[in-house]
């Protein structure tokens, strides 16, 4: 594709119930330019053949790319070798965005020579008759306007942001493979290199909640990668220079995963011997890579710092049997 804008990197494995509903909304973009590369991740189903209709229909508006199946973040990082445009956004292929979606994006970071854009989604699911759920109209990151923001509250999930392909080549950030929670990486490790930010306070994303997904059983193997995560984007920062200028910043980022994120799926895993095993864990390598994390000055007012200051060794089995309780009252979406 010539004079490309945006590109958008769509890994696809196994999707063929969804995939026509997400590449119907890239191809109708009101942006002309947009280039969309495609990553099929070894897919057993249909999704290959949807696939080649589409790039069929629209020849100049896809690139694409086949691989054995090897996980989305091998996936997105070969596709990032192969975008062209000036920005470049995510989408998973089971989820969809509003056709405006990236024309509001390019142009906010245009008029505001932004290095990344951030916008919000809308929560769906589908019922036994295929009919839409509309789970949580507006999830959003608390918003950011400068670099530091971007490590409070943030929502880690690519297909909500765009970058300028200068800024990805110039960190050199990717997805670390093999594990789950790779967006997690891949987001933090970009923060430093972005200096100009762009927020729009909207919804232009539909994400689809589904029972079959990757992380939609919590088992302990899966839930233990978050530490090979964070240990990826600690030595990054220290590799690149940038361990010192925001250590507390990163502190509270990882401490705040680690305690509610993570915590709350390993209170999903159903064997307690686990559960128990993964609350220690978490412990030790909060001590070992934050010990003085409660004289940070970010975790202050309010439950949430509270419960974060306060988990240790005595508190632990309290929380995590309130979050449990919490768990089993909510209805789990993916």
């Amino acid at each position: 594709m010539v004079d490309s804008k945006v590109s958008v990197i769509v890994p696809v494995y196994n999707t063929e119930k969804y995939l026509r509903k997400c590449l119907d909304s890239l191809v109708n973009q009101t942006l002309d330019g947009v280039e969309i590369v495609i990553v099929n991740d070894g897919s057993k189903d249909s999704s290959p053949q949807i696939i080649t209709e589409y790039m069929k229909e629209y020849p100049d508006r896809f690139v694409y790319a086949s691989q054995e199946n090897s996980g989305q973040a091998v996936a997105r990082n070969k596709a990032l070798k192969m975008c062209t445009g000036e920005y470049i956004g995510f989408l998973d292929s089971d989820d969809f965005v509003r056709t405006d979606m990236f024309e509001r994006m390019y142009n906010a970071a245009v008029n505001e020579d932004a290095d990344y854009v951030a916008c919000g989604y809308t929560d769906i699911t589908y019922d036994e008759a295929g009919n839409e759920i509309e789970l949580e109209h507006y999830v959003h990151s608390k918003l950011a306007y400068k670099t530091k923001d971007m490590f409070f509250g943030a929502l880690a999930s690519p297909f909500l942001h765009l970058y300028k392909k200068e800024v990805l080549t110039e960190s050199g950030a990717d997805f670390p493979e093999g594990v789950v929670y790779e967006d997690t990486a891949f987001y933090l490790n970009i923060i430093p290199y972005i200096k100009k930010l762009a927020v729009i306070d909207e919804p232009l994303a539909f994400r689809v909640r589904r029972s079959n997904s990757t992380m939609s059983t919590f088992k302990a193997a899966k839930v233990r990668q978050i530490f090979r995560v964070l240990d990826y984007s600690i030595d990054y920062y220290k590799k690149k220079g940038f361990y010192k200028e925001y250590k507390k910043e990163l502190e509270y980022f990882c401490v705040r995963v680690l305690l509610c994120s993570s915590m709350q799926r390993i209170c999903k895993v159903e064997n307690s011997k686990e559960r128990k095993a993964l609350r220690n864990e978490t412990l030790e390598y909060l001590n070992r890579n934050f010990p003085d994390r409660k004289s940070n000055g970010y975790f202050k007012g309010g439950f949430q710092h509270l419960y974060m200051k306060t988990f240790n060794k005595v508190t632990a089995p309290f929380y995590a049997w309130l979050l449990r309780i919490k768990g089993r009252r909510e209805r789990e979406y993916i």
